[in-house]
């Protein structure tokens, strides 16, 4: 009983500890003396993920390689920590190499030395292999927490864009709630610089009036790609076979002959013996790749990507919105692979790829309040 309560102490103890390095270092980033950024490195006792959090915002907003991005970025160990984190990695790399500067030494030799250790092959992260991570968030994470809190809540989810935030309106419990959300958009993408989402991303929803007040201002008609897959599966082939599925890049003009340009996704199915084993990998291994495929790793990553399993339905292709349904697993009792309580059955689904065709600059949004609260419905099951 004695070591519960150490235990349980303890780990309040290491939470106060990260809230307090956490907010030190946003309200005091440009100022922060290097003596003081180690001490607090060193009450961070390995758990880095708040302080790379805080770098990453810096990033967005002010930019630039100062002495206090350096320093946390030469850190050995929280460099081991950041290339564990695959969609912080890329995300903290990407706002980087959009700040490049060819003639400032100290950023040059910073992002080399990123580069080099995600290169090394320590067993952490395989850089032919990337998990899209949008599809196995979980809306467990979100469920208790109170509606006042929403924004913070959200803007904490590890690789929120705004795909993710409206597709998460689509599983909220209520009206209130989902009202709630929908005008807290545009303050999470002003405080993390998050790029708008193509209007007909907005359209494939089996119920799109949940979003009749979702602000326009997050919302475009700009440039991003959307590539539908050159097949259409069943949501049973989908979780129990391994495959790699080819998609086509019609925005770009390939130079090759007799080859297209593009990208493929690897599937790796539900395992009735071990759980947490179903994953979907963008990769640009070329022993995956057919003669007529090659990718550029330039254009297609899953720092830029949002995946999208859409399904039939009356004759309709809908957005199932499954991103927040954590990974499908076998069910041994029902002797049925469940994804969340949806069973994977022979109903027609297809992938859809969403991402960015330009390197998009942070953008401004409106911050006013929506002008009327969603009607309340019922999300498909």
């Amino acid at each position: 009983d004695l070591m519960k309560i150490v235990v349980r102490n303890f780990s309040k103890v290491v939470n106060v500890v990260e809230v307090f390095v956490e907010q030190y270092l946003r309200e005091n980033f440009k100022d922060i003396s290097k003596k003081t950024l180690s001490h607090l490195l060193k009450m961070s006792s390995g758990q880095y993920i708040p302080v790379l959090r805080v770098l990453r915002e810096h990033l967005h907003t002010e930019g630039g390689v100062t002495d206090v991005v350096h320093a946390i970025l030469s850190h050995a160990e929280v460099v081991r920590c950041l290339v564990g984190e695959v969609q912080l990695y890329n995300e903290v790399f990407l706002l980087l190499l959009k700040q490049f500067n060819q003639s400032d030494q100290d950023h040059l030799e910073l992002v080399m030395s990123l580069n080099n250790a995600l290169r090394q092959d320590n067993g952490e992260i395989d850089p032919a292999n990337r998990t899209l991570s949008n599809v196995f968030c979980d809306k467990k994470l979100l469920d208790d927490v109170r509606d006042t809190d929403i924004a913070r809540a959200l803007s904490e989810v590890q690789g929120i864009s705004v795909f993710l935030m409206i597709e998460y309106v689509y599983w909220c419990h209520n009206a209130k709630r989902r009202s709630r959300v929908l005008r807290k958009i545009p303050e999470v993408c002003t405080a993390l610089s998050l790029c708008r989402v193509p209007r007909v991303f907005t359209e494939r929803f089996l119920f799109p009036e949940l979003l009749q007040s979702l602000p326009q201002s997050v919302v475009s008609d700009g440039d991003t790609a959307v590539i539908v897959g050159s097949e259409t599966l069943t949501w049973r082939q989908l979780v129990t076979a391994e495959q790699c599925y080819k998609f086509v890049n019609p925005y770009r003009h390939c130079n090759r002959q007799n080859s297209e340009c593009g990208f493929m996704l690897k599937v790796a199915p539900v395992s009735r013996e071990e759980t947490g084993k179903f994953n979907i990998e963008l990769t640009t291994d070329e022993k995956d790749y057919p003669a007529d495929l090659h990718c550029h790793r330039d254009v297609i990553s899953s720092a830029n990507t949002h995946l999208v399993i859409e399904w039939e339905y009356k004759g309709k292709w809908s957005n199932t919105c499954i991103s927040w349904k954590g990974r499908p697993e076998y069910n041994p009792q029902s002797g049925q692979t469940e994804w969340d309580g949806l069973w994977c059955d022979d109903q027609q689904v297809r992938f859809v790829v969403y991402f960015d065709l330009t390197a998009s600059q942070p953008l401004s949004y409106d911050l006013g309040s929506s002008k009327q609260d969603v009607n309340d419905g019922k999300p498909s099951s």
